[in-house]
C-alpha cells in the first residue's frame, strides 16, 4: 500500500512540474486544493491565486527540476512528500539553478491526489 502510495504521488508530482514546464495555469489549477499555499525558500507565502498568477505572469520559467531523496509518510488521507531538488528556472533569458529541500503535502481526494502545500528551504552551497 505504501509503494503505491509512493508511485502515486510521483507521478501527481511530475505532472505538476510538467504542467509548471509549459506554464498550463489551468492543469495547475486543477491540481490545486483551493486552499493551496506555495512557501518560497525566501519565506513568502503564496495563496493559490498568487501562485497561478505568478506562474501566468511568466516572471521565471520552469526549466527542469531534479529530485532526490524523495520519501512518502501518510496520516489518513494526508500524505507528505519530501526530498531534495534541483529546479533550473529561466529568468528573464537568464538559467540559474537553485537547490532546496522540499515538503509538499498531498490530500487524496475522490479525483485522486491534490496539492494543499509546498514548502521549500534553501540548501547550503556545496
Amino acid at each position: 500500500m505504501e509503494r503505491d502510495i509512493f508511485e502515486a504521488l510521483l507521478a501527481a508530482d511530475e505532472a505538476r512540474y510538467q504542467a509548471l514546464y509549459v506554464q498550463d495555469v489551468t492543469a495547475l489549477a486543477g491540481m490545486l486544493r483551493d486552499d493551496y499555499l506555495h512557501t518560497h525558500a525566501n519565506g513568502k507565502t503564496d495563496d493559490k491565486d498568487a501562485f497561478l498568477t505568478s506562474i501566468a505572469a511568466a516572471r521565471y520559467r520552469f526549466v527542469r527540476a531534479d529530485r532526490s531523496e524523495q520519501r512518502v509518510r501518510t496520516a489518513g488521507a494526508v500524505a507528505l512528500l519530501s526530498g531534495h531538488t534541483a529546479t533550473t528556472l529561466d529568468m528573464a533569458g537568464e538559467l540559474k539553478t537553485i537547490r532546496n529541500a522540499f515538503v509538499t503535502a498531498w490530500v487524496r481526494e475522490e479525483g485522486g491526489w491534490k496539492l494543499l502545500h509546498w514548502q521549500a528551504t534553501k540548501l547550503p552551497e556545496g
